[in-house]
Parts: C-alpha cells; sequence; structure tokens
C-alpha cells in the first residue's frame, strides 16, 4: 500500500512575495565590500528568516494583530528618493529639517532617506573626546572590531524572530553609536528616517555602545514624504549600556497611515546603568514593536514614558519585556494612549524576575482613552516572578472621556473642541512630567498636540 506524502510547510506570503532575495544579500555585501564575517552574518540570518515561519493570529504574542491583509508584492527595495545627498541642512525638506531641529544645539544628525545616507554631520568637539556617531556602513568599515562585538548579538540576534532576521540579512546604512568611557555628551544626536516613493522600504538599524560611565541622549524621528501608498518598515534598535552608563533613547514615529511597521527595539543594561526610553507613536497604518530591556547587570535600570494617539482605521500592537535577572535592578514603565474613530491599540506588558533577580523593584502601567464608542483598546499586563526577595506590581486601564471634565471646561466658555483637547492633553501630561529633558518633552508634546487637531 502506498501512503501519499502531503507538505505541510506553512505558506510564507514574505518570502513568497519576491520583494526579499538571497541574491539580494549577496549583491548588498558585494556592493559594501562587507568583511567575511559580516557576509557570513547575513548569510546565516537570511537562512533564519527562511526557516522562520510568518506570524499569525495563531501565534500568542500575534493573536491580536493581523498581517494577513498585507500586500507584501507592492513593496520595492531601494526605492529612488527625492531626497539627495547634501553637506548643507537647509538643502534637506522642509519637513526633514524640522525632524533635525536645526535652529537648535546637536552633538550629531544623520539623514538617511530609503536606505541611503543623504546627510551627515557631528560635532568636532565630541568627536575629539573620542565618540564615534556615523552610519552603521562605515562603521563596518572604519571599527569593525566595536560592530562585530555588538551587532546582532547578545541584543537582537536573527533567531529573536522573523522580521530580526530580515533586519539583520539585509539592513542597511542604519546608525551607529559609540561613547568612550567616562564619556558625557549634552546635547543629543539627531537622526531622521525617510520614506520616499510608492512601495518604499526602509530596513534601518541603529546600534548604540555606551562604554562604562558614558551618557548621552539620541532621538530618532520617522518620517514619511509626500503619498507613497503602502511603505514597509522593519526596523532594530540595540542599545548596551555597560557599568554606570545612561542612554536615553528617544523615538518620535510619524510615519504616513499608509505604513506598515514591525520593530524589535532591545537594551542590555549592566551594573548601575540606566537605559530611558521614551516615545511617541502617532503614524503608520499597522505597527508591531517590541521594546525589551534586559537587566543582567547588578543594580542596573530602566525607565519607559511613552504615548500614542490612533485615529482612522491605525492599529498598534507594543509589546514590553522587562526582564530582571541582576540584583536589585529597577523598572519603571508608563504608557498613556488615546484613540479615536475605529482605531485600535494592544499593550502587552510582561515583568520577569528569574530566580537570580532578588531585590528588584518594578512596575508597568498601561491607561487608554476612548475617544469614540468605535475605538478599541486591549491591555495585558503580567508577572512572572521567579525571586522571593521582590517588589513587582502592574496596572492597566481602558475608559471614556469623562464628560464633567469637558463640561466645567464649558462653563468657562471654552468650546467643546478645545475642552476636549485640553483633557486630552492633561491625560498626556501624566507621562510627559516623568520626561527629565525639556527639549525632549516639548518635542513630544507638540508632535502630540499636532496630530489631537482642534
Amino acid at each position: 500500500m502506498s501512503v501519499a506524502l502531503t507538505n505541510t510547510k506553512q505558506k510564507d506570503a514574505l518570502l513568497d512575495a519576491g520583494v526579499f532575495s538571497r541574491a539580494d544579500v549577496e549583491t548588498l555585501s558585494a556592493r559594501l565590500n562587507e568583511p567575511d564575517w559580516l557576509k557570513s552574518m547575513r548569510q546565516t540570518a537570511w537562512t533564519v528568516f527562511e526557516e522562520t515561519p510568518m506570524p499569525t493570529t495563531s501565534d500568542e504574542a500575534w493573536r491580536r494583530t493581523n498581517i494577513k491583509k498585507v500586500k507584501w508584492n507592492k513593496f520595492a527595495l531601494n526605492g529612488s528618493s527625492s531626497v539627495k545627498a547634501t553637506q548643507a541642512l537647509a538643502d534637506l525638506p522642509e519637513a526633514v529639517q524640522s525632524a533635525l531641529e536645526g535652529d537648535y544645539p546637536a552633538s550629531g544628525r544623520l539623514v538617511i532617506a530609503n536606505n541611503q545616507v543623504v546627510y551627515l554631520e557631528i560635532s568636532e568637539a565630541v568627536a575629539s573626546q573620542g565618540v564615534i556617531f556615523t552610519d552603521l556602513s562605515t562603521a563596518v568599515a572604519e571599527h569593525p572590531e566595536l560592530v562585530q562585538k555588538y551587532l546582532a548579538s547578545e541584543a537582537v540576534p536573527p533567531s529573536n524572530s522573523k522580521f530580526a532576521a530580515l533586519s539583520s540579512a539585509l539592513w542597511q546604512a542604519g546608525v551607529f553609536l559609540y561613547l568612550p568611557k567616562g564619556v558625557e555628551v549634552e546635547e543629543p544626536f539627531q537622526v531622521a528616517y525617510v520614506l520616499d516613493g510608492p512601495g518604499s522600504v526602509s530596513l534601518p538599524r541603529t546600534l548604540i555602545v555606551g562604554d562604562q560611565s558614558s551618557s548621552a541622549t539620541i532621538i530618532e524621528e520617522e518620517i514619511s514624504l509626500s503619498e507613497h501608498g503602502q511603505g514597509l518598515n522593519v526596523g532594530v534598535v540595540e542599545i548596551y549600556a555597560n557599568a554606570d552608563s545612561q542612554i536615553r533613547y528617544v523615538e518620535v514615529q510619524r510615519w504616513g497611515e499608509d505604513v506598515y511597521n514591525f520593530n524589535v527595539k532591545r537594551s542590555v543594561g549592566q551594573n548601575d546603568s540606566n537605559v530611558i526610553w521614551e516615545t511617541g507613536q502617532l503614524g503608520g497604518r499597522l505597527t508591531k514593536t517590541y521594546f525589551d530591556s534586559l537587566l543582567p547587570g547588578n543594580g542596573a535600570s530602566m525607565d519607559f514614558n511613552g504615548v500614542y494617539f490612533l485615529q482612522g482605521k491605525q492599529h498598534l500592537d507594543t509589546d514590553c519585556l522587562i526582564r530582571h535577572t541582576g540584583l536589585y535592578t529597577n523598572g519603571d514603565l508608563l504608557l498613556h494612549g488615546a484613540l479615536k474613530d475605529s482605531s485600535r491599540s494592544v499593550f502587552t506588558g510582561l515583568i520577569k524576575i528569574d530566580p537570580t533577580g532578588q531585590q528588584t523593584n518594578s512596575y508597568l502601567k498601561n491607561e487608554n482613552l476612548l475617544l469614540d464608542d468605535t475605538a478599541r483598546a486591549d491591555s495585558i499586563p503580567s508577572l512572572e516572578i521567579d525571586a522571593n526577595d521582590v517588589r513587582a506590581s502592574h496596572g492597566a486601564t481602558i475608559g471614556k472621556i469623562v464628560e464633567e471634565y469637558v463640561f466645567y471646561l464649558m462653563s468657562r466658555g471654552i468650546p467643546r473642541n478645545t475642552a476636549v483637547r485640553m483633557v486630552v492633553e492633561g491625560f498626556f501630561y501624566k507621562v510627559f512630567d516623568r520626561m527629565y529633558n525639556k527639549r525632549v518633552k516639548e518635542k513630544l508634546f507638540e508632535a502630540v498636540s499636532a496630530k489631537i487637531g482642534d
């Protein structure tokens, strides 16, 4: 008797679309004349990408985010951009100049449009201290020992996920920031990632390394130029905070509302280090982002201050992990979101305390404000504790705007739309008040206010 064998391999819509291929990996390495270790890393990552199934709603982490309807064949790798390379900030489009805050001092500025570096500057005073701020491809050529040690290693290896593997295989340009021992940089580093043109694809990768007792702030803003139909962003951020260092990473995500956005952002904190995440999620059609903080160092800490404002049919899925492995580590996460129309948010937050994580102190909270009956928010905070000498708790709220507040303001002669806006801004200010840097606070507040409108 013969038995018919069936192919049970799961269909891979992204791979089958043909937008990315192993040939693209080989061509990229050859064009950049990359060293053997990076060529090998990319090839291995591509194999992982091929072998890792597409996430589906059958996966717990993706149960509330369905990407089945994404038309992957509408995207095109290496599409041209209207933003041309320049050495003058004034030559960049107004939206890009605004993202870089050209009227304020900065330690360095970098613009990457459709995976191409179009502008780069670094303060001579900062560079003279041994700080390295450049695009990632240049860093590979000029500082291979540093990049090889950290890139796609402990923080976000290709095995992390389907999209992390794609990033490891095909990242282009990207950002590299290295802070030498004892160097404290006051003014922020400004980065703008730009999507431009039909079917645009962005594959940004940011690698930040803070050596012992160093500190700096880096602000990344993500913007779309013009109407480009569907766009795709697959990003990775790796932060390595060595002993007693402090890294503040700020993200202002303002992709166009036709962009599909997938990210893994993860930090590794050593003894007495502090990593601060500050984020405003405003754009994108569908976004799935992992914000993970690993705390293996004794006394390491993390803070997370985040806001989001969604409208239309926007879908935002934020997955946060705070993992405590070292002794007396600290975590504090606060994320506020407002939703209108038919938008939806999903928050999954986990505090995980390993058996070695004694004397941990950790807290996370997600609050949501629904501005329309058709908006929806899902909030799933949780704890996983394997140590017996800890403090850990979480919270979540989902509610409508309190009409009593609106009525009070209207009774003072304030129009309803303005009153609602004031209430929403007050709701967000609980997060803004936690932000140490006034400039960062103002930048995120202005971005959220512009999204709220009148």
